[in-house]
């Protein structure tokens, strides 16, 4: 197992800052990541509170809509009552036209009764006289014709009197009958349209009392809103504010992980070996989806390739070479990443990292192997959120896209 270089040891002490740097880093993702959960939750607030205040708006509109309607209702039959009510005024006044007249009727009727009555008298006594009493007490027959034409007179005044009392009679009852049949009518009809007017405005004043207990509610809603609204701006500035924070810490790893690959790079010139001469490794150290690839990633650089797998499955030496680190070699800094690096010449090795450490490493330093050699296991240490493996090719200290050399 490769030990810990010396705290003086420039490459020592980068190492160091990268661990720091990446424990920064994760924190910092970690708070972002709650920031924006925590943004999205009153994001969500703010939604419902939309939603809500969406819903008020239509009840607010359909009761703003009814009242405007019974206002037009009540319009209607505040008209009809004033039509009513004329209509009443004419009626009274045609019935006390009537009754005036009926009066007047009255009047003639006592007065043609007091008529008929005397020539009721004049008839009765005439009627005493027989005609032949009536001829010798005349005294000629000129005068006798003249007291008979007068009786006839009289009879037939009497007949005429008679039928224009009986006339009076019914005419002046009729318009009484229909002057108070009238005036009953519309009675009636006032307390209707009175009655109606009175529920149409009850009806309008709980519609207008729903119009501004929905507004207030709209308000209320509203606030809260506004609210959520500035708590979900706050956080989403935390959320920018921590990503900016990410992106410098970890360009700043990208950069201390450059150490990393002059830590493989020096152990592959101490090697022994000649120069790399190869185009391309003999296979890939894992077969597995590559979770994150090798370039810009998360505003900073990943330097390999992740290859995902299930714990525990077996990791092979991607070609021949000498085994120059294995263990933990970054351990005295807290980084507990298992590693296997492998040198396939002076200027060319492989990184193996996040390895088993349950399933230890079953080479050693110095060991050569050969390509497909069972070398490690996948595991989970050091800093890593799933089982996987990290793989690097470092060229001439610098770490390369590990797909340019694999098959």
């Amino acid at each position: 197992m490769a030990q810990p270089a010396s705290a003086d040891d420039p490459i020592t002490a980068a190492l160091k800052r990268k661990d720091e740097l990446a424990r920064a880093v994760q924190l910092s993702r970690a708070n972002a990541e709650r920031y924006q959960a925590v943004a999205n939750q009153f994001q969500a607030v703010v939604n419902q509170t939309n939603a809500r205040i969406s819903d008020l708006a239509q009840k607010q509109a359909n009761a703003q809509s009814e009242a405007d309607q019974l206002f037009y209702q009540i319009q209607i039959a505040e008209e009809q009552l004033a039509l009513v009510t004329f209509q009443l005024d004419e009626t009274r006044a045609l019935a006390d036209s009537l009754k005036a007249e009926a009066s007047q009727q009255t009047k003639q009727l006592a007065e043609r009764e007091q008529i008929y009555a005397r020539h009721l008298r004049t008839t009765y006594r005439q009627a005493l006289i027989s005609p032949l009493e009536m001829l010798l007490s005349s005294a000629s027959l000129t005068e006798f014709a003249n007291r008979l034409q007068e009786m006839i007179f009289i009879n037939r005044q009497d007949v005429q009197l008679a039928n224009e009392i009986r006339t009076i009679r019914a005419d002046t009852q009729q318009k009484q009958d229909d002057a108070a049949s009238k005036e009953k009518d519309i009675l009636g009809l006032t307390d209707q349209i009175t009655t109606q007017r009175q529920q149409l405005s009850g009806a309008k004043d709980r519609y207008d009392k729903l119009v501004a207990e929905t507004q207030a509610a709209i308000d209320d809603v509203a606030a809260v809103r506004a609210q959520a609204a500035g708590s979900r701006q706050t956080a989403q500035g935390q959320v920018s504010q921590t990503n900016r924070a990410t992106a410098d810490l970890t360009r700043q790893l990208d950069e201390a992980e450059a150490q990393y690959e002059a830590l493989a790079a020096n152990a592959a010139g101490g090697s022994g070996l000649g120069a790399f001469n190869g185009s391309t490794l003999a296979m890939w150290p894992l077969r597995g989806p590559i979770t994150s690839g090798f370039g810009a990633r998360w505003g900073g650089f990943h330097n390999g390739i992740d290859i995902a797998a299930p714990k525990y499955t077996p990791i092979r030496a991607a070609s021949a070479g000498k085994v120059v680190t294995v263990g933990r070699p970054y351990l005295a800094y807290g980084d507990t990443a298992v590693v296997v690096i492998i040198a396939h010449g002076s200027n060319f090795s492989t990184l193996y990292g996040h390895l088993d450490d349950l399933h230890w490493p079953i080479v050693s330093v110095g060991q050569t192997v050969s390509a497909g050699q069972i070398i490690a296991y996948v595991g989970m240490t050091g800093w890593t959120t799933g089982p996987h493996l990290h793989f690097m090719t470092i060229l001439n200290g610098r770490a390369v896209n590990p797909m340019g050399y694999l098959p």
